[in-house]
């Protein structure tokens, strides 16, 4: 019988406890990795005997006696790769970067490091992190897509490769895997991880987050990670007035939300997230109210396109020259960014300030909004992605969780996002745990064809 590896909260109190190394954790992991990766995919870089050394490191500390405890003491985590890493190389999903070793870690790397964690390699990752998908295969239907941009990350952890895997998101890379794979994806508000060491698409919009199976594992990353302190007025102004306004809160407000994308929405996921809402409205602590949106955030896509298609433009002209090894989806993005102005490019900026002013505001009738995170189940391999609202909360900064909470007709994964006010990510979170998903996701076994069965 398979052993899988620990949930993230589990692994940590075992460690703690002396119940578990870090190399016996990593070795689990490792373990599922050779497994299964041959056929998904999910990793562009993995060296289990460099795991091992660095393994064999963490070992040598007295976890147990440690005080105070690490909070990511022996965790193995996933991370995409666009993320500079000391250990591994950095492709960014390009033929362009193959063979680019950083010499160096992201901020947030390091931090994950000083605070014991120890990272398993480099999960795959669209070329440049954008549209050109990786050959990462879905472990439910390999018939099926798993993502784009955060594909790896988002398998590894639906398939229990690792507890944890980093991503990022520009648009809807962390919330669109996430419910493709049927696990817990979020995305902070804009600003709260460090992006020094990470691959630049978008300066408005380029965002760390991560993939788990559970809420409570999503928790800890974020208070391991986030940045605190002085150097951060904006931010820590912003925590605290959310946490003063939940803080007696024995009720919620959730806002059912109708918004840009709600025309694509399946059916079938409209009527269980219709039969959700009917669910948490008939509980004590909890009231939905019907939003629509769509009228006031009608520009949301085409500002997001422009300032996102601009962006990508300006940032990769070196990589632009050598058009050989660039994908014609990517090519084709920057041929449109050609017919952007610098005044249009100026006024989108200044219509995201907008839009982002107009979801504050709405924030003041309801706590937390709630819609489908797509448009329904993970669409055929080779078909285009429908288009839904994910992007715009990257647009306007929100804290983003995405819930694996529904199934499509055909029994795959339909995610359902919760978005909160910017800066209210530790009251969204406390808040889904408690109050909508306390408990985690089940490991997936991959199959070669056909539905998946799921492992405890």
């Amino acid at each position: 019988m398979t052993k899988y590896p620990p949930l993230l909260k589990d692994g940590l109190r075992q460690v703690r406890e002396g119940d578990l190394k870090p190399s016996e954790w990593a070795a689990l992991c490792c373990d599922l990795i050779e497994a299964y990766d041959s056929n998904l995919k999910a990793w562009s870089y993995f060296d289990r005997n460099q795991v091992e050394r660095a393994a064999a490191i963490l070992d040598r500390q007295n976890w147990k006696e440690s005080k105070p405890f690490p909070a990511l003491a022996g965790a193995p985590l996933g991370v995409k790769d666009i993320f500079n890493t000391t250990d591994h190389p950095n492709s960014m999903g390009s033929a362009a970067r193959k063979g680019y070793w950083p010499g160096n870690d992201a901020r947030v790397i390091t931090t994950a490091k000083l605070l014991g964690a120890q990272m398993l390699g480099k999960t795959t990752t669209a070329e440049f992190a954008v549209h050109y998908a990786p050959e990462t295969v879905n472990p439910r239907n390999p018939g099926l897509i798993c993502g784009t941009s955060s594909t790896g990350s988002a398998v590894a952890v639906a398939t229990g490769m690792v507890p944890a895997a980093l991503g990022t998101q520009s648009a809807g890379s962390i919330a669109r895997p996430a419910s493709y794979n049927g696990i817990v994806g979020f995305k902070p508000s804009f600003g709260m991880v460090p992006r020094t060491g990470v691959l630049k698409t978008c300066d408005t919009l380029d965002t760390i987050g991560w993939m788990t199976r559970g809420v409570e594992d999503a928790q800890i990353l974020f208070s391991a990670l986030r940045v605190r302190g002085g150097n951060y007025p904006v931010i820590e102004k912003g925590i605290y007035k959310n946490m003063a306004r939940f803080a007696d809160s024995k009720s919620f407000k959730i806002g059912l939300l109708k918004a840009p994308g709600y025309e694509n929405i399946m059916p079938d996921s409209l009527t269980k997230i219709e039969q959700l809402a009917l669910q948490l409205n008939n509980r004590p602590d909890l009231e939905v109210i019907e939003i629509d949106l769509r009228g006031k955030l009608a520009t949301a896509h085409h500002t997001h396109a422009t300032i996102y298609d601009k962006s990508l433009a300006y940032y990769f002209q070196r990589e632009l020259q050598n058009t050989e090894v660039i994908s014609p989806i990517f090519k084709e993005i920057v041929a449109r960014a050609t017919e952007i102005s610098p005044d249009d490019f100026f006024a989108a900026l200044d219509e995201q300030e907008r839009l982002t002013r107009v979801v504050d505001e709405e924030f003041q009738t309801c706590d937390f909004f709630l819609l489908p995170s797509t448009a329904g189940e993970a669409p055929a391999v080779g078909t285009d992605e429908p288009r839904d609202s994910s992007l715009i909360w990257t647009l306007t900064g929100c804290p983003v969780l995405s819930l694996p909470l529904l199934q499509g007709e055909n029994g795959y994964p339909v995610g359902v996002t919760l978005v909160g006010p910017k800066y209210s990510d530790m009251n969204l979170l406390e808040m889904a745990k408690r109050e909508i998903m306390p408990d985690a996701v089940d490991i997936v076994t991959p199959v070669t064809g056909g539905k998946a069965r799921l492992s405890a």
